[in-house]
Formats: structure tokens, C-alpha cells, sequence
């Protein structure tokens, strides 16, 4: 069976993606940090996310935050109440990095590498992180937008430095390891 630029699931991919979701709930629900009346969290549970989708591809990378998001709620809500939009910015966040690699494997270049992890926290941090989650924000905590906005922006940039230097090394790691075959997206 052929592999189509990572939109293809196998059993291997499934596994991994499942070890992903488990460390994402970990991160982003038992060791989160909740501030500003519930409306910054801070926490690395988007780096699992987001090598998922670098690492197994956009489809797995969308599960893998889905299901992550629906499971962790369900195990740790933080006192809130569900918000599907929650659960479409976990899936994006996903989604996001795996486009980003399909991208550039279809025009030669790694994708391990630096500029694609950079690309991917930067997305996340501005699309996800920046706007969305603030727009559902403003839905469950009727606060306006710019009231929540500028203490998400500062707090998630920092983290997405992080991030980004955790997700290269980690990705690394992967690569080293041979854990993912290449044939992923060719």
C-alpha cells in the first residue's frame, strides 16, 4: 500500500498518535498552570500536538488533537464548561504543522527541519493560541476580546519559544531514532 503525503493512517501511526494524545493530556491538563481568572493556561501541551502532525502527518496530527482535547476534558475540565471551538483549535494545531511538512517535502526540502518547526509554533501561536482560543475565550468568560488578548499574546510567546526549542530537539530525537519511516510523505 502506498503512502500519500501523510493523509494515510497505519497502525503504526495510530500508536504513536495515541502515545502523543496521552503526553498531551498530561501536559496541558494535570500540569498546566491556570491564570487571570481561567483565561491563560500555561502548560507544553502543544508540543505533542504539534509533532504529531510534524512527525505522523495533517490527518494524524488532527486526530491526535481532537481526541485529545474531547479525552482531557473529560478527565480534567479546569471547572469549565466544554466549548467545541476548544476542540477545533486542538485539531488545528494538529493539522497545521502536518500541512506545513506536506508542503515542503513537495518541494524537496526536509522535513525535519528548523524552518519547519519555527513555521509551525509561530502558526499556532498567532492563529490558535492568539486569536481563536481568545475568541472562544470571550464566549465562555464574556470578557471582550482586546481585555483577554494582550496577557495571552505575552504569556503564549514565551511558552512558544519554548516550545519551539523542545519540538526541534524532540524531533531530532525521532529522526535519529528511525521511529518514523521515511516514506511517510513521499
Amino acid at each position: 500500500m502506498t503512502q500519500s503525503n501523510g493523509f494515510h493512517l497505519t497502525t503504526k501511526t495510530l500508536v504513536l498518535a495515541s502515545f502523543f494524545v496521552g503526553i498531551n493530556i498530561v501536559l496541558s491538563r494535570v500540569g498546566a498552570i491556570m491564570l487571570f481568572n481561567s483565561s491563560v493556561r500555561l502548560s507544553f501541551g502543544n508540543i505533542p500536538l504539534i509533532l504529531s502532525g510534524l512527525l505522523l502527518g495533517p490527518a494524524a496530527g488532527l486526530m491526535t488533537g481532537v481526541v485529545s482535547d474531547i479525552l482531557g476534558f473529560l478527565i480534567n475540565s479546569h471547572g469549565g464548561a466544554y466549548h467545541p471551538g476548544f476542540t477545533l483549535s486542538a485539531g488545528l494545531t494538529g493539522l497545521i504543522p502536518g500541512l506545513i511538512v506536506v508542503w515542503s517535502v513537495r518541494h524537496g526540502k526536509s522535513r525535519y527541519s528548523l524552518t519547519n518547526v519555527i513555521l509551525a509554533n509561530v502558526l499556532v501561536y498567532l492563529l490558535i493560541s492568539g486569536f481563536l482560543n481568545t475568541v472562544w475565550l470571550t464566549h465562555l468568560l464574556g470578557t471582550g476580546f482586546w481585555v483577554l488578548f494582550p496577557a495571552r499574546l505575552a504569556s503564549h510567546g514565551i511558552i512558544t519559544v519554548i516550545n519551539t526549542a523542545l519540538a526541534y530537539a524532540l524531533m531530532k530525537s525521532f529522526q535519529r531514532s528511525n521511529m518514523i519511516p521515511d516514506s511517510l510523505y513521499q
